[in-house]
This record gives C-alpha cells, sequence and structure tokens, in this order.
C-alpha cells in the first residue's frame, strides 16, 4: 500500500501547472505596477495634486504591466503590440470596474466593510486581480 501524498507534494505538482506559474507572475508582476503608479503618483502629486498624478499614473502602470506581461508571464499575442496593449487596457479597465465595484458594494451593504474599509480594498483588490488575470489570458494574450 502506497503512503498518501503529502501537501507538499500536492504544492509542487499544482506549482507546475502552466496557469498557476502564469498566475504567480502575473501576481509578481501586478506588484511592480503597483510601485510603479505609487512612485509616479508620489512623484507628480508633489506639482500637481493627486488626481492629476493618477492621470499619469494609471496609464504609465498599466503600459509597465503590459510589457512585463508579455516578456514574462504570457508571451506575445497574434496581435500587432499596440492592439495588444489597447486590449490589455480595456481588460484592466474592466478589472478596474471589479475592483471599485466590490468594494462599493462591501462597505454600503456591510458594517464591517464600513468600519474597516481596507476589508473591502482587499476582497476588490482580488476581485479585480482576478478579472484582469482571466482577460489579459484568455482575451489579450491568447495565441489563437
Amino acid at each position: 500500500m502506497q503512503p498518501t501524498r503529502g501537501w507538499l507534494e500536492s504544492f509542487r505538482d499544482a506549482f507546475r501547472h502552466n496557469a498557476v506559474k502564469q498566475f504567480m507572475r502575473f501576481f509578481v508582476v501586478g506588484i511592480l505596477g503597483f510601485l510603479v503608479n505609487a512612485g509616479v503618483v508620489g512623484i507628480v502629486s508633489r506639482f500637481a495634486g493627486p488626481l492629476v498624478a493618477q492621470v499619469f499614473a494609471f496609464p504609465a502602470a498599466v503600459t509597465v504591466t503590459w510589457w512585463l506581461n508579455r516578456r514574462y508571464t504570457f508571451g506575445a499575442s497574434r496581435y500587432a503590440a499596440h492592439h495588444e496593449w489597447m486590449r490589455y487596457v480595456l481588460a484592466n479597465a474592466l478589472g478596474w470596474a471589479a475592483n471599485n465595484g466590490m468594494y462599493f458594494y462591501l462597505v454600503l451593504h456591510f458594517s464591517l466593510a464600513y468600519r474597516h474599509p481596507t476589508l473591502a480594498v482587499a476582497a476588490g483588490s482580488i476581485a479585480g486581480m482576478l478579472l484582469n488575470f482571466t482577460g489579459a489570458k484568455f482575451l489579450v494574450f491568447h495565441k489563437n
């Protein structure tokens, strides 16, 4: 009788699966995108205020994450680079809407989220990340 596999072996097998590797890379790229966004906001807001700063920061972060995901996470798609970038921006706009939609829904309907909005930020971030990953994988960087 063979002993059952441990959780570590199961985790290793799951990590070897391509979609899990892509998701982990996507997650790391997202962190780098956050740093770009925060960095641009930090610099530009000193001169132009935080609202104007985000007008510059979001496109910078989206462009950096598009390039990194194209290079390291998914590879180039069958589209020309500028078309691929536009599809990526649209996919990220859907993720942005999901992120903010989840945030506002939780804050407006659950007193715990209203008292601790960071919980709603986390839930919204997860919703947005999952939608952005799905959009990037199947709408932007698909190969067929």
